[in-house]
């Protein structure tokens, strides 16, 4: 099966996690009979393949008045027989870029809702817990477009789980070296980090909650503004450099990671590698490839509207067993899924599925 995946390449986080797994287990998954292309020329040979992998970060700066232009090329690429996929690589789980279910054959993205049919509906900036703020808190977008379009029923059915950004490296020096193989194309560059054995001893700070709120739109930032609040006595939330914030995970037992742009933030995956306590917002509504997300498994959750999240914190503090038995599963799940001997096959497995 012959693959060409159309991307702009290593120019965002989630982009970058969407092409990692493909450098790194170039070998096996050649060795399953799928060989892939990576481009970033949108031009008249990249449909002559068996499918036409499209990154949306590819077209993440064409105008809305544009969007046909699109549109007129994805159906250029359908005329050769090829099946078209459309890889959304944005944040959010209620975010689609529903102009483009329509024109290809499946819509694959990295986190979706459970329910489906949501899609079928508005979703108020785009986001589930967007819109829980503003039903339940009156926090309001001054931004007049930021209303999700629904898809239809049909279309729905397209819709499919790709991978999500947790496949790249989030060590120290991970996105240094993502930036180096963005300029020379060297892929020795791109490694999956192993994970040092937990040390329980070494962690002497109770809580971590590092964040910025510098975002445009009042019902994204809102949740991390009322954590920021409720946290404001105990301790400073304020962001570290890269090594300090890295060398403060490792020495902290309960690490809190409010939603962002999406449900799903770069630092989850520090957490696992550092192997602290996750604790975050309730993902119960969302699924997502591979599944790091298990309450009380993986993860610890609370409320959306806060209610409990001191009371949340203060049992994970006092279990001990408990909190430290979440982090090393957290740990073992993600580390089976990228540095782990068998975690090529897995995700040939599912890239096959995928595609």
């Amino acid at each position: 099966m012959l693959v060409n995946v159309l991307t702009p390449g290593f120019t965002t986080s989630n982009g970058s996690a969407f092409l990692f797994p493909l450098i790194v287990f170039k070998n096996e998954i050649r060795n399953a009979g799928i060989d892939i292309s990576i481009t970033n020329m949108s031009d008249k040979d990249i449909s002559q393949c068996d499918v036409v992998a499209i990154d949306s970060k590819q077209f993440r700066h064409v105008p809305d008045d544009r969007q046909d232009e699109i549109k007129e090329l994805i159906n250029g690429y359908r005329s050769s027989k090829a099946k078209i996929i459309w890889f959304d690589t944005t944040d959010s789980t209620g975010t689609l870029q529903s102009e483009m279910v329509p024109v290809v054959d499946k819509y694959m993205k990295a986190q979706l809702l459970r329910n489906k049919t949501r899609y079928e509906q508005r979703i108020y900036s785009g986001r589930e817990h967007s819109e829980f703020y503003f039903q339940t808190a009156g926090t309001v977008d001054s931004n007049k477009v930021a209303v999700n379009q629904p898809i239809s029923k049909n279309d729905a059915t397209k819709l499919g789980i790709s991978w999500n950004s947790g496949l790249a490296d989030y060590s120290t020096y991970g996105p240094l070296k993502m930036g180096l193989y963005r300029r020379t194309r060297l892929s020795c560059f791109l490694s999956y980090p192993d994970s040092p054995a937990p040390n329980v001893q070494t962690r002497t700070k109770d809580l971590s909650a590092r964040f910025g709120i510098s975002y445009s739109r009042e019902t994204v930032r809102y949740q991390r503004e009322q954590i920021r609040k409720l946290l404001a006595s105990r301790l400073n939330t304020q962001k570290l450099n890269r090594r300090g914030y890295m060398k403060e995970l490792r020495r902290s037992k309960v690490i809190l990671s409010p939603f962002g742009w999406g449900e799903i933030t770069l630092k989850d995956f520090e957490v696992f590698l550092t192997s602290g306590m996750l604790l975050k917002p309730s993902m119960e509504h969302m699924e997502t490839w591979p599944d790091f997300y298990v309450d009380g498994v993986t993860y610890k959750s609370f409320d959306w509207n806060l209610s409990d999240l001191e009371k949340k914190i203060e049992y994970a503090l006092e279990n001990d067993e408990e909190r430290e038995a979440i982090a090393s599963e957290g740990r073992r799940r993600y580390l089976q899924h990228t540095s782990d001997i068998n975690a090529p096959e897995i995700f040939v497995t599912h890239l096959t599925k995928v595609l």
